[in-house]
């Protein structure tokens, strides 16, 4: 082992901008290291991949040389010096986020960035972490990310990690040249030993759950622990380090990798290494590198870069075929998690050669767990809305035990739809940050007929239009159910929050649209400001919610909520039930929270407020039309011919469906399958 000194050589001096990065002389600091210079090659092959991992410190906190303006430019360097195919990066806050793939760019690599904020339920505010790659070798698919934390689907802070929300990401990644595939997550683990520990459980565990099938897997990302530490030695017993597997003559660069940007750092000392790349399963490890290059006379982070080199034959599976053929008369048919994914992912690519395509026809075959499986949501995309324009007949089976932490404009197991989805039943729960979310569908436009949700929907505070079915309603809910959980969203203002819907609106063609014979049993309703109802948020332009009834008992809001409709807009309410336990908060006797605006069909909202007791039993009163009924189940039933004997003429937009009928069960009334 050979002992080397060279001084760190200062370059020309220049004005840190994009262009210059070529006038700083960099070189190895091997004054503070034993060099471990490989003494011979490792076997490299076109197919090798070369893999990275980088704490690019914050933009903010350097002083002197170590300001981000005297910075930005080497750390752009240093990345493409480093050559790497694919990489995972920490501490990218919101400047690196707007300046660094340009000087990088600038400087002739050639990378897609993925960013994934730690600060909002979305994961797009603060302080990122992601991977960056070549999108002309590697795909991206099946993304998630979740925080370090007992709640991991929620952001929040995890155990004894008060100071920051700690995340990871991972994706299955495809390397297109050679059809490899390997699955990579990269995280930035917490300060108290604690979180570590208990953060170190839950990526193993989290890798199980994204990773079923076990193919390759690689872990990277600042873990802020030496090796000897309880969160290090957990997570050897599922990855192997590294450093610890590589063949010694293919190892080189110090054993530390925090500087703490200071060039005089002693990283021969094994505390300083705190950053690491792990591997698992088919994962042929070829050469490891510590890279403490000096630039000028500054290092580019805090942190001195790693990079494996490896090689894999796992080869990516050919797709799963799904029977069928996509027509009315031979639908794709649906039994198991792969075939859900499947077809998820090719509609949310949008490719012209799409197998599954968002205009054909679904069927389920069976009921579907995905208890510890991840379900990828039809026509979704985190950055924009995709909507189904098909017919998905769930043929009354069930989406068993999903979870959704949904990091997409519109979310639900449907992003967004134009289509027709019947007879669909889903439970599970559903998180999110995003404005538009449903149990069913984020934005509804098309016919939902026949869907049930059960579960519990919690919204952050981007939360602001939240459904049991549909998060917004541009087109036709009828005979849906909300089967019971409980509704929060933290949005500080007008969260438009109901048990079916959150908002009514019009359609393209400047119609009101309908909730028709659907009912909630949803057990709690929380806001924190206006609109929530147990049917329906908010009802505007002109929009109708006809014979629905909601039991719901407690809801806590500012103002505008009521058992049925928290506020009408111009909207047409005709054959409403509440709960005479919930009265609305502006009119004790009303199932309306705030009814200023009449629609121009019916100038009247006709409701009632039944106690539960007599929605079980006991006869009741059509509201609308005076008829008394020996039952709750009769009087929906009556209200339902009232509608079908209603001419089109008379409801603008009137939909052509088929209302079921209602009847007894051991609660409330409930509809015909």
């Amino acid at each position: 082992m050979k002992k080397t000194i060279i001084l760190a050589m200062f370059a020309a001096l220049c004005t840190l901008t994009a262009g210059c990065a070529d006038d700083f002389k960099t070189v190895l600091n091997d004054k503070y290291y034993e060099d471990d210079t490989p003494s011979r090659e490792p076997d490299i092959t076109e197919q090798t991949l070369t893999l990275g991992s980088y704490n690019l410190w914050i933009s903010g906190k350097g002083t002197g040389d170590y300001l981000w303006t005297n910075r930005r430019t080497v750390l752009a360097q240093s990345i493409v010096k480093n050559k790497w195919d694919i990489f995972g990066f920490q501490e990218a806050n919101g400047t690196i986020q707007n300046e660094l793939p340009t000087l990088v760019g600038q400087q002739g690599g050639k990378y897609e960035w993925w960013f994934v904020g730690r600060d909002s339920q979305d994961g797009v505010s603060g302080e990122a972490l992601g991977i960056a790659y070549n999108p002309e070798r590697f795909e991206l698919t099946d993304k998630h990310f979740f925080w370090i934390s007992p709640t991991p689907d929620e952001m929040s802070y995890g155990w004894d990690e008060l100071g920051y929300h700690r995340i990871a990401a991972c994706a299955m990644v495809t390397d297109k040249l050679y059809n490899k595939q390997f699955f990579m997550m990269v995280t930035h683990a917490p300060l108290g030993a604690t979180a570590r520990a208990e953060g170190a459980k839950l990526l193993i565990e989290r890798e199980k759950m994204y990773n079923p099938d076990g193919i390759p897997s690689i872990l990277v990302g600042d873990m802020n622990a030496a090796m000897d530490d309880a969160s290090s030695k957990t997570l050897r017993t599922h990855w192997n380090d590294s450093f610890l597997t590589v063949e010694s003559d293919f190892i080189s660069g110090p054993v530390g990798t925090f500087n703490g940007h200071k060039i005089t750092a002693d990283l021969t000392q094994a505390t300083a290494r705190i950053d690491y790349i792990y591997s698992r399963g088919d994962v042929e490890l070829k050469s490891y590198k510590v890279d403490n290059t000096v630039y000028g006379n500054i290092y580019p982070s805090d942190h001195c870069p790693l990079t494996i080199q490896f090689d894999t034959d796992y080869e990516k599976p050919a797709p799963d075929v799904v029977e069928g053929s996509g027509t009315a008369a031979d639908p794709w048919q649906l039994n198991s998690v792969s075939d859900w994914n499947t077809v998820a992912a090719s509609i949310n690519r949008q490719a012209e050669d799409a197998v599954y395509t968002s205009s054909a026809y679904y069927r389920l075959t069976a009921d579907i767990d995905f208890d510890n499986k991840n379900l990828t949501p039809i026509g979704f995309a985190a950055d924009n809305t995709i909507y189904f324009e098909g017919e998905f007949d769930g043929a009354g089976h069930k989406l068993l035990n999903v979870k959704l932490a949904a990091p997409g404009k519109s979310c639900g197991v449907f992003g967004a739809n134009k289509g027709t989805i019947r007879d669909l039943a889903v439970e599970g729960a559903l998180s999110t940050e995003f404005e538009i979310a449903g149990g069913i569908v984020g934005i509804n436009a098309g016919v939902i007929d026949g869907a049930t949700f059960k579960g519990d929907i919690t919204g952050g505070e981007g939360a602001k239009t939240i459904g049991g079915i549909a998060g917004q309603n541009k087109g036709t809910l009828v005979n849906c159910a909300n089967l019971g959980g409980t509704m929060k969203t933290d949005a500080p203002k007008d969260p438009n929050m109901g048990g079916i819907v959150g908002q009514i609106a019009k359609g393209g063609d400047g119609l009101g649209r309908y909730v028709i014979n659907c009912y909630s049993r949803v057990d709690r309703l929380e806001a924190k400001h206006n609109d929530v109802g147990g049917i329906a948020g908010i009802v505007s332009d002109d929009s109708f919610v006809i014979n629905c009834y909601s039991t719901v008992e407690k809801i806590t809001a500012n103002s505008s909520y009521a058992s049925v409709v928290g506020y009408s807009k111009k909207g047409n309410l005709q054959n409403i039930y509440g709960n005479s336990a919930c009265p609305s908060k502006s009119a004790a006797n009303s199932a309306v929270g705030s009814d200023k605006a009449a629609g121009t069909v019916w100038k009247k909202t006709t409701f009632a407020l039944l106690s539960l007791d007599e929605m079980k039993s006991g006869a009741v009163t059509v509201p609308s039309s005076g008829e008394s009924c020996a039952s709750f189940a009769e009087a929906l039933n009556a209200g339902a011919t009232l509608f079908n004997d209603t001419p089109a003429a008379t409801l603008p937009g009137k939909p052509d469906v088929v209302l079921r009928k209602w009847t007894a069960s051991e609660s409330y009334p409930v509809l015909e399958k």
